[in-house]
């Protein structure tokens, strides 16, 4: 009888230690979780040089948990999405590389999608069409530093697999030549980003931030990264007259984000939810 009992036992206690977190009793395992976690990590950054923190992991698996209440609780009040919206969104929104995702990724992606819908349902668009202007003037002074942007660049990254390749692509992007994508070079969308976002590893790399410049070769994750700026947006404020839709957004997203935070709150209450950090 021991025989059978001690493994059993074993068994039970290592499944229980892989949970991580329990939603009405619905285990997440560590193993689903880092699955969804790291497949994100590595196909939504933007950075390669990017490492993912504990702190990184806990905000998502809440993150991940809402997202089940919310596709959960969406279901119920029939807000659904076609399979031609998902398919539309990853069309417009996710590189064509990018997009063999699995069920559970999915799943993020479609409650990004509801809770849009929803938002929309509990705060219409027409609730701030009518904005006095002086009190977006009010806003716009109120929350000026909202309204300022750091310098950005605008950067152009090409990874290759082996470092000889690296260079002849270093030399082509200095020469302003983009490599054409073919087995073993790829070529990401340009992006931006402020001076902050730029990993340190990153900036060491590069002579000067001036439009034009190219990294040194990076390796990172068995392939070999070199960076080109294309452009340079310096700081600034950006003036009201040009603010004024911006400002009517921000205040939509602020009142959709109170009456969703209501709105979450009240059905979070029917859950019991149980995380278990030291498994991460």
């Amino acid at each position: 009888m021991k025989k059978v009992i001690i493994p059993f036992l074993f068994l039970l206690s290592f499944v229980f230690g892989s949970v991580v977190a329990e939603i009405n009793g619905r285990k997440i395992t560590s193993d689903e979780f880092n699955k969804v976690f790291y497949t994100f990590w590595e196909r939504i950054a933007h950075l390669p040089f990017s490492k993912p923190t504990m702190e990184d992991k806990k905000i998502f698996l809440i993150e991940y948990v809402r997202d089940l209440i919310i596709l959960k609780e969406a279901e119920k009040e029939g807000i659904s999405i076609s399979k031609k919206e998902l398919e539309e969104f990853i069309r417009k929104r996710i590189d064509r590389r990018k997009r063999n995702f699995s069920p559970a990724l999915m799943n993020l992606i479609k409650a990004e999608l509801v809770t849009e819908k929803l938002l929309r349902k509990l705060v219409d668009d027409s609730v701030v069409k009518n904005i006095p202007e002086r009190k977006l003037r009010a806003y716009y002074e109120f929350y000026k530093r909202e309204f300022r942007y750091p310098t950005s660049y605008k950067v152009i990254a090409v990874s290759v697999e082996n470092k000889e390749i690296a260079l002849q692509v270093k030399n082509l992007l200095e020469r302003g030549i983009v490599p054409k994508e073919e087995d073993g070079i790829e070529v990401s969308k340009p992006l931006w980003y402020s001076r902050s976002a730029f990993p340190k590893t990153l900036r060491r790399k590069f002579r000067s931030l001036s439009v034009g410049a190219v990294s040194e070769p990076i390796r990172l994750n068995k392939k070999y990264y070199i960076f080109k700026i294309l452009d340079v947006r310096p700081a600034g404020t950006i003036p009201f007259e040009k603010a004024k839709g911006l400002i009517k957004l921000k205040i939509l997203e602020e009142k959709r984000k109170e009456a969703f935070k209501e709105w979450l709150r009240e059905r979070v209450q029917n859950y019991r939810i149980k995380f278990y950090w030291e498994n991460l």
